[in-house]
């Protein structure tokens, strides 16, 4: 298995977990914080569709036009950005949970497609210009790596958030 393919089953199965936990917890909670934590799933939700648009394009192709066609992802950045951000949630009725997850499954389809376009060659090359310092990675490897470990960092959170609002750790399915 070349090491894109690899990198690209990582991302594609990683977000198949997310979209599990996605499906076990009703819309209706997506915007409520439980007591004791910081976070709702409505922003990690969100974090996941503005961190892979920039792990996984923005730094490795650049800039992808096409995500900024279909979504407000500048706005989003603002909103979701966990880098430095005090507040990790959003109020209700600022982005309807079927839109948000309509746009993170855009994002993801967009993110495979791109994978599919590059070679085990390209992935030692130093990341596309960005206008700050990645905060893990010098390499595209490396950023495309980070995209998956930190998708399944933040389903432990998403998982958090589920079982405090009432609805339990499913493992197997």
């Amino acid at each position: 298995m070349s090491k894109i393919d690899f990198l690209k089953e990582q991302i594609i199965e990683a977000r198949a977990f997310v979209n599990r936990l996605m499906s076990e917890l009703p819309e209706d909670l997506w915007y409520v914080v439980p007591d004791g934590t910081d976070s709702n799933f409505i922003w990690q939700a969100g974090h996941l569709l503005v961190s892979q648009n920039f792990h996984t394009m923005t730094a490795v192709t650049g800039v992808n036009e096409r995500v900024g066609r279909l979504m407000p992802i500048k706005e989003y950045n603002k909103i979701f950005n966990g880098m430095g951000t005090l507040h990790r949630s959003i109020t209700k009725d600022l982005i309807p949970v079927t839109k948000l997850r309509e746009q993170l499954d855009n994002v993801h389809q967009i993110c495979i497609e791109n994978l599919e376009l590059m070679n085990d060659e390209a992935l030692a090359e130093p990341l596309a210009p960005l206008p700050f310092k990645h905060p893990v990675a010098e390499t595209k490897y490396e950023a495309l790596s980070w995209s998956f470990k930190h998708e399944m960092w933040h389903s432990a959170e998403m998982e958090a958030i589920k079982r405090d609002l009432g609805y339990p750790i499913v493992w197997m399915k």
